[in-house]
């Protein structure tokens, strides 16, 4: 019974050990509760200022949206790019960019965030879009009167820079002040595009699908299919579609996203960075991992993004968004910390058997 006993608390001691080392202490983190928090960040706009929008405290319940996993409330962090008319006055007539063919986009960070070489963030992300006024609805962006936006999550930026990238490329071509200086990575909400996951190593330019644990840019292929099965917009959603901008008799929020879409449901983000390799994980499943040696990135912050991929404006401005709650940054142990102590633990379980 004693040798059983103490082969129970060896197991449990190490158990609790090896992850405790590999979360890490916690370096930053908002559940975006209050907008007072936005004192603490950073936002950072590429284009029009009037038509990029960050909004703490957003109550999403107002849309459908139930709590993020692990709140006991609807608060959050809200960002919208490219809003037709200006964040504070929108209007539904997809009036063009203010400057002809500039894209746009906001992204936040911690203000001085300077996290150190390894360490990695956590949190959950809704992507809201519009569909298309036809009988398939969600499942069609390329007639979705501008329903097609990025989520942007980067590592390694200095905190200060505009973060926004364009479908294939960045988007400080076409917007003066849009820059990448860390490694960043980007999905749709609605899928469906040329490169629906991409990896963004300090530069305009996307890296090759080998990046990619799916060796693959499109929401399509069977990995993220997988995934992300197909879901629907909750229900108010298609009545506050008519309400905004009424498309006749097919309603842009009806039908199911395309399978392996990222949009319409609550995903868990975790990006790390481990001395040089960075990582890239939805819902505990690896999308991409990095080498980032070769580079000589922005700082040691983060980035939450959100950016318009084309240079038209949306029909339905309130319904295209992200949503962010419950963000953790925190410290990532070196390998050789975390070996060191699992063998303390180890050996303290060695102990206390020759003890029983």
């Amino acid at each position: 019974m004693c040798r059983n006993q103490c082969r129970f608390l060896s197991l449990a001691l190490i158990a609790i050990v090896i992850p405790s080392l590999a979360s890490g202490a916690t370096l930053f983190s908002d559940n975006f509760n209050l907008a007072t928090n936005s004192a603490n960040w950073t936002t950072n706009v590429a284009g029009n200022a009037t038509q990029q929008d960050a909004v703490w405290a957003y109550d999403y319940s107002a849309m459908g949206i139930p709590p993020a996993p692990g709140s006991s409330d609807t608060l959050g962090l809200r960002l919208r790019a490219n809003i037709p008319g200006s964040a504070a006055v929108p209007v539904t007539t997809r009036p063009a960019q203010v400057a002809s063919g500039q894209q746009a986009g906001i992204s936040v960070s911690p203000t001085g965030g300077n996290y150190g070489t390894n360490y990695g963030m956590t949190f959950y992300a809704w992507s809201n879009f519009n569909g298309s006024a036809n009988a398939s609805g969600l499942a069609d962006n390329g007639n979705s009167e501008g329903g097609t936006n990025n989520l942007l999550f980067v590592i390694g930026t200095a905190g200060n820079v505009p973060l926004a990238v364009a479908n294939t490329g960045l988007v400080a071509n076409a917007v003066a002040n849009g820059q990448m200086d860390g490694v960043g990575f980007a999905t749709t909400g609605d899928g469906g595009i040329t490169n629906d996951y991409r990896v963004y190593p300090k530069s305009g330019t996307i890296t090759a699908t080998s990046a990619l644990t799916a060796n693959s840019y499109s929401n399509t292929n069977a990995y993220y299919t997988g995934l992300f099965p197909s879901v629907a917009a909750p229900a108010v959603q298609q009545t506050l579609s008519t309400a905004e901008f009424n498309d006749g008799v097919n309603n842009t929020q009806a039908g199911t996203t395309q399978a392996g879409a990222f949009g319409f449901a609550w995903h868990k983000v975790t990006i790390i960075k481990n001395n040089n390799i960075v990582t890239w994980d939805i819902d505990n499943a690896r999308i991409a991992t990095f080498d980032a040696s070769a580079l000589s990135l922005g700082g040691s912050d983060i980035g939450l993004g959100q950016s318009d991929v084309n240079n038209t404006t949306t029909r339905h401005p309130s319904l295209l968004f992200t949503v962010y709650d419950n963000l953790s940054v925190f410290d990532v142990p070196e390998p050789a910390t975390i070996s060191f102590c699992v063998l303390a633990a180890i050996g303290l379980a060695g102990v206390r058997r020759r003890g029983c």
